[in-house]
């Protein structure tokens, strides 16, 4: 006589679908994503799944049905892609209900490993570094970290707003011009390292980094997918640093 498994909790399967598109969202790589997913699936009793992660979308399937949740919005947010990573180890060593699991995902999907002051006082501090690195003078750290802190605080404003993406990128890159516009003046800065340590924040390299383990992985569309998105956005930064450089040269402004 055939045995007949009851049908598996719908909930269930959302939970870990929810898990893995937090996972996604956040940045973190196919086989990460794919290999959290299976486990919670193993975790609550789930025999067979098929996962399929894209960088725009994820695909959970398993005898019961399948699941397809569209990716809108990406960032990079490590501290969640950990926490994810850590609860679905957790409840893989120590199954927990459905309803704790899902609170404990929300805790940890919203996690974020510094707040909007230190992102803007870390963001000085890159750009004022990059531009020592770039030929600047002693001078030029001053405006490279006003630079780095508009181009973070107007990505900050944008991240949730409908311009996030490679438009938002091309904005924060026109305001992180404006510093060494005015530095450009004087002939003791430096405004091309200052321009550079500003926009050097606006960088996708996590973004690079993930696309070149995707396909290390074989995990090649997401790669190429992320490749992509890496591109758009270093040519988004670029017009958005060129335009304003472009308009002070055209009205005769000063450019050593």
């Amino acid at each position: 006589m055939e045995l007949v498994r009851p049908p598996q909790d719908p909930t269930v399967l959302e939970s870990i679908t929810e898990a893995g598109l937090a996972m996604m969202a956040s940045g973190a790589e196919v086989s990460r994503v794919e290999d959290t997913v299976e486990r919670l699936a193993h975790a609550y009793g789930v025999p067979t799944i098929d996962v399929v992660a894209l960088p725009t979308a994820l695909f959970v399937a398993t005898p019961e049905g399948t699941l397809l949740r569209r990716i809108h919005r990406r960032s990079v947010n490590l501290a969640a892609i950990a926490a994810i990573n850590q609860l679905s180890r957790d409840v893989a060593a120590d199954p927990v209900p459905v309803s704790e699991f899902r609170e404990k995902l929300t805790q940890a999907r919203t996690l974020s490993p510094y707040g909007p002051r230190k992102s803007l006082i870390f963001a000085a501090f890159a750009a004022g570094l990059i531009s020592q690195l770039m030929g600047g003078r002693l001078v030029d750290i001053l405006p490279a970290a006003l630079s780095g802190i508009l181009t973070q605080l107007v990505r900050q404003r944008l991240r949730n707003t409908a311009i996030a993406g490679s438009l938002a990128d091309m904005m924060s890159a026109v305001v992180a011009a404006i510093p060494a516009l005015a530095a450009a003046q004087d002939p003791i800065f430096r405004p091309g390292s200052i321009l550079v340590g500003g926009i050097m924040i606006l960088a996708p390299g996590l973004l690079l980094t993930t696309a070149v383990r995707d396909g290390i992985a074989g995990d090649l569309l997401s790669a190429a997918g992320r490749l992509l998105e890496a591109i758009l956005i270093g040519a988004a930064v670029a017009a958005g640093a060129s335009l304003p450089l472009y308009v002070y040269l055209a009205m005769g402004g000063r450019w050593p």
